[in-house]
């Protein structure tokens, strides 16, 4: 999917440096590419969006999907490269394969809008976990009676089912 993002970045990196002679022959080649990395980003964005829109089942249920559409085309490879081998072709099949699953990943350059989205979606992350942040767990108080003499009580001494009370009750009857 990320073919053609891939290619317009290099091509932008590169006519950054004005380091190609004759480069305004390629223009219209990097038309296309710049046509067809736009049609990619808004297939993209459309899909994030979709996304956004699912509630949590749908969206397990998506990335399962995803999954599985990815394991098929990987086998799918992998059928075609034993195919190849029987012909004794395999090892080219095998390359083109990954040659083609290494350019097509969106890893492969860096995209501002795909990194300001990931940014901006672990900041969301981060501050709901500081939000949900417990507070830390008291061992033990000091408090103090009219005499001023220190009481300590610990996290032992208390009765979060209230025993001490249910004991008494059942010994009243």
């Amino acid at each position: 999917m990320g073919f053609f993002n891939n290619v317009k970045n290099i091509k932008d990196q590169v006519l950054e440096y004005d380091s190609v002679p004759n480069i305004e022959q390629l223009q219209g080649v990097f038309d296309k590419i710049d046509e067809q990395a736009d049609k990619e980003m808004e297939k993209k964005n459309e899909e994030r969006k979709h996304f956004e829109s699912l509630s949590a089942d749908e969206k397990i249920e998506y990335k399962r999907i995803q999954r599985r559409n990815k394991n098929l085309k990987r086998l799918g490879l992998y059928g075609l490269t034993v195919a190849g081998m029987a012909t004794g072709v395999g090892v080219p099949v095998l390359m083109a394969a990954n040659i083609g699953t290494i350019l097509s990943d969106d890893n492969l350059t860096y995209n501002k809008d795909n990194h300001d989205a990931k940014a901006k979606k672990l900041n969301k992350k981060t501050k709901s976990s500081k939000n949900n942040a417990q507070k830390p767990r008291e061992y033990f108080t000091v408090s103090y009676d009219e005499k001023g003499f220190p009481r300590v009580s610990t996290l032992v001494d208390r009765d979060p089912f209230n025993l001490q009370e249910r004991y008494k009750e059942l010994m009243w009857e």
